[in-house]
């Protein structure tokens, strides 16, 4: 990627000059002016290159192209049935699908009513008691999507899949 933004700008450059170059002060004092404006676009673009400390997004990176826009690949933890943790609001129990560091999926039936903000509480298979606040997302066939006001830690989830391993050994 870096190597093709630096053809992009040295054939900019080589244009530019090659313009300058083979029309001289025939073309006014007015362009002439206007192309050393140019000139500088390609050497700001080299000095961004070669100075900046991101790296350029690849395919293989945490982040996907999609549609122009770069889009986070977020940590889930995705748990098998025989282990799942329950979710308790409102005095009812659900079984969790997975849950990630932004909000969590339900199955429920289709006339379970949700309010739009929801309370509750999470008992994971590590053991730990998550509390929180949430909206409702959206609903789907027989599942419920919240979005968590305050997100979980990645740290938190990590353990949860060690703990899910375990269980699965056993």
């Amino acid at each position: 990627m870096k190597i093709a933004a630096v053809a992009a700008n040295a054939a900019q450059l080589i244009i530019i000059l090659a313009i300058f170059f083979i029309r001289g002060l025939d073309l006014g004092a007015l362009v002439i002016v206007l192309l050393f404006v140019l000139m500088s676009v390609p050497f700001i673009n080299f000095l961004a290159l070669f100075f900046s400390n991101q790296p350029m997004p690849t395919s293989a990176s945490k982040e996907i192209l999609e549609n122009g826009l770069a889009k986070r690949i977020a940590m889930r933890v995705r748990y098998p049935e025989a282990h799942c943790p329950v979710m308790k609001t409102a005095g009812t129990a659900f079984t969790v699908v997975d849950i990630s560091e932004g909000g969590v999926r339900i199955r429920v039936s289709q006339s379970t009513p949700f309010k739009k903000k929801v309370r509750g509480e999470i008992k994971l298979v590590s053991g730990v008691r998550i509390q929180f606040n949430a909206t409702v997302m959206r609903r789907d066939e027989g599942e419920a999507v919240f979005r968590f006001a305050d997100p979980i830690g990645t740290a938190l989830l990590r353990e949860e899949e060690k703990a899910i391993a375990a269980v699965n050994d056993s």
